[in-house]
């Protein structure tokens, strides 16, 4: 094979040897003086990463459905969290849950926590536990079982509160429906200051 003797010719064969040297010498430099890097001092990590994704949980979350009686009742909460043993169960915070009769009553509870139990469609309302109902009725409790399947409303301690005749109180309490009417029951020593409307 001929050599070539122009000066571009003798450059370009020049340079397919010395080229890839170079490169084989820059890669071997960085490998021979890179330093290790310790990643886990790198990367911040938030430390409460792993209990979010241990425990399931939902924002927000709204319920609603109709009793075999009519009424419409819609659940909300500011979180709710499954019971990992049992899916069916459902605990949830700043629960509220508003009920509409058939006969057009709307009975609206408040409460710090609720446990929904879905074996028995009830709900289980602790601490503070606020019914206002639009007959008049204000009353306040510690505990109270809200039947979903029924209309039903059973508060197994004290009730205190005001209602359409006055200021009461009383050891229990209980709402039941029957055909399509509620009546409020009140148990356990009632009390009621009446107060006559002007």
């Amino acid at each position: 094979m001929a050599v070539a003797n122009n000066p571009y010719s003798r450059f370009v064969q020049f340079a397919k040897v010395l080229l890839p040297i170079l490169a084989l010498g820059l890669l071997s430099t960085m490998f021979l003086f890179s330093r290790s890097v310790d990643i886990d001092s790198q990367l911040p990590i938030y430390e409460g990463a792993e209990e979010i994704a241990r425990e399931q949980s939902l924002a927000a979350p709204k319920f609603s459905g109709v009793t075999s009686d009519g009424s419409t009742v819609s659940v909300t909460a500011e979180s709710a969290k499954p019971n990992l043993s049992d899916p069916r169960l459902l605990s949830a915070k700043n629960v509220m849950a508003d009920i509409k009769t058939a006969t057009g009553t709307q009975i609206m509870v408040l409460a710090d926590n609720a446990e929904y139990n879905g074996n028995e469609d009830t709900l289980d309302l602790r601490g503070r536990v606020r019914i206002n109902t639009s007959t008049g009725y204000q009353l306040n409790t510690e505990a109270l079982v809200a039947d979903m399947a029924e209309t039903g409303l059973v508060s197994p301690g004290r009730v205190i509160g005001r209602g359409p005749a006055g200021d009461l109180e009383a050891g229990q309490m209980e709402l039941t429906g029957s055909n399509g009417a509620q009546v409020l029951v009140f148990k356990g020593g009632v009390k009621l200051i009446y107060q006559p409307q002007n």
